[in-house]
């Protein structure tokens, strides 16, 4: 196909050539010699210019071709290769859809299935739990029913007594609380408790109101204001100060004190402020160095221990006294402080830098405090309403 191409445009040139020819013989005069050799080249110059524009026409339509051969054969291999793929994925797809719809419906299935187990269950629960309130409930309703007849029947009974039953048991029940009240005053040292019960006798004798009771009421008042009128009890603030005492001996540290020399004391005498500084830097040298200059003749030394014994029976005397105070046993207490200011007159003028002075204040301080007030002999109450509930007794 080619090659007539090829062979048809040179033939069609070369008809060309031979009727240009025969026209120029026929028309136009013969050219000179200079124009016949020009005119060969032109004729030669313009089939060339013919030739390449063939030729590339040729290579279009060629790659036209050849690009339409690779689309039908793109879309032969896909038609082939991939179109079958894509529909064997959907169909892949369409199965794993339809067995994920049949594993929803299954759970879903199962889901109603056991909504309707835990719904049954809870039903089931709930009637049984108002099953048992029901019984619970009819269980408090009865007992509250005999509750009821019993306080029915016990204010009937009580409608049945007449007001002497009821001042009788009033008169009673005051003269048991005046008893009470004294076994707290005097046994359990309780002021406030027997403070208490005769309010509280007083109250029912109050609610009597009967002018045949008036002695015992006002016993029951007299004797109210004698326990109002109590101090409160020193049994806490003096044991907490023997404490504190005990806390200070206990941290204290004694050494014998030596006389002074007669420069020492002259310098004692002296009022000036360099013999005062001097006195003060002596202070504070003896706590770290002990330098003692002495004129007089030199006494044996008592040994620490010795101290150290009375410290530990002073201590123990404190605790005594504490010990006492605690159990209100006022003759150990008062004995106990009396040994310890024995002991401090025994210490005072052996041991250097010791505050006893101050001690013995306080512990004569102490020892002349009441460790529970003065209670009453008696309260006047108990024989009254003794005698009323006498009264009582021999009219019944």
């Amino acid at each position: 196909m080619s090659e007539s191409k090829k062979q048809k445009p040179a033939n069609d040139q070369t008809a060309t050539e031979a009727t240009a020819k025969t026209t120029d013989d026929k028309v136009t005069p013969k050219p000179s010699t200079k124009a016949a050799e020009t005119k060969p080249a032109a004729a030669k110059t313009k089939p060339a210019r013919s030739s390449s524009k063939v030729r590339s026409g040729i290579i279009a339509w060629a790659l036209v071709a050849l690009l339409a051969v690779i689309i039908i054969a793109a879309a032969w291999f896909g038609y082939r290769h991939v179109w079958p793929m894509h529909q064997q994925q959907i169909t892949q797809m369409a199965a794993q859809q339809d067995t994920a719809q049949t594993t929803i419906n299954e759970l879903q299935g199962r889901l109603n299935e056991l909504e309707e187990a835990v719904n049954a269950r809870v039903q089931s629960s709930v009637e049984g739990l108002e099953q048992r309130v029901d019984a619970q409930l009819g269980r408090q309703q009865r007992t509250i029913d005999d509750y009821q007849l019993a306080v029915q029947s016990v204010q009937a009974e009580l409608a049945n007594l007449d007001i002497s039953q009821e001042s009788n048991w009033r008169i009673y029940e005051a003269r048991n609380l005046a008893e009470r009240a004294a076994t707290k005053l005097w046994i359990e040292h309780n002021p406030n408790a027997a403070l208490a019960f005769l309010r509280l006798a007083e109250s029912h004798i109050i609610a009597l109101d009967n002018p045949a009771h008036r002695m015992a009421r006002q016993a029951l008042a007299n004797d109210i204001a004698v326990l109002e009128q109590l101090p409160p009890s020193q049994i806490d603030a003096v044991t907490l100060k023997l404490g504190t005492l005990r806390n200070q001996i206990a941290r204290s540290q004694w050494h014998q004190q030596f006389a002074m020399s007669s420069a020492e004391k002259a310098n004692a005498t002296d009022g000036t402020w360099l013999a005062n500084l001097q006195r003060s830097f002596n202070t504070l040298l003896k706590q770290f160095i002990h330098v003692q200059r002495r004129d007089t003749p030199v006494e044996p030394m008592i040994a620490d221990a010795y101290f150290d014994v009375l410290q530990q029976r002073l201590l123990l005397q404190l605790q005594l006294a504490q010990q006492a105070a605690m159990t209100d046993s006022q003759a150990i207490f008062t004995a106990s402080i009396d040994e310890a200011e024995a002991l401090i007159n025994t210490l005072q003028g052996q041991v250097a830098d010791a505050n006893f002075e101050q001690l013995l204040n306080e512990l004569q301080a102490l020892k002349a405090t009441h460790l529970r007030p003065d209670y009453p002999s008696e309260l006047s109450a108990t024989q009254q309403l003794e005698r009323l509930a006498n009264q009582v007794n021999q009219g019944g």
